[in-house]
């Protein structure tokens, strides 16, 4: 047992108790047919799914060799950083700002920023973003908003 992937063993053992989550989580609803699907059929079908995925995922690990990556702190805390500047900003300023800024927020996590590149990034990212959920969707999120 000296041949064992710790970071696929743990991402396969997530994947498990998200399908389980979802799946016991789904059986509350009716089932339905794959005909006529009820409310629970989905949950419950893509939860024993990531079950078996996640099998599959902890059965490789033990096939290699592999450690635990090192966690890199000033990464991760801007990374969980653009989460709370979306949440923040999102009401404030609208989906077009607040996806900016989180685009640009994520991209100083990196340890070798490129303004331009960020910057054309975030723009891309905002636009698309909009259009996706306002033109496409048609959900009614302002795409600018000043509301301090």
């Amino acid at each position: 047992m000296n041949r064992l992937d710790r970071t696929d063993l743990l991402a396969g053992l997530f994947v498990i108790a998200m399908g389980l989550y979802f799946a016991i989580g789904g059986l509350e609803y009716r089932m339905g047919t794959v005909v006529r699907m009820g409310p629970g059929f989905v949950p419950v079908s893509l939860g024993v799914l990531a079950v078996i995925l996640g099998a599959g995922i902890c059965l490789a690990a033990f096939r290699r060799a592999g450690a635990l990556p090192e966690i890199d702190l000033r990464q991760t805390l801007f990374v969980l950083g653009t989460i709370v500047v979306f949440a923040l900003l999102l009401e404030r300023l609208g989906l077009i700002p607040a996806a900016f800024l989180s685009v640009l927020t994520a991209s100083a996590a990196l340890p070798v920023t490129r303004p331009v590149s960020n910057l054309v990034l975030a723009v891309c990212v905002a636009v698309g973003t909009w259009a996706v959920f306002v033109l496409i969707l048609g959900l009614p999120i302002p795409a600018f908003r000043f509301a301090f």
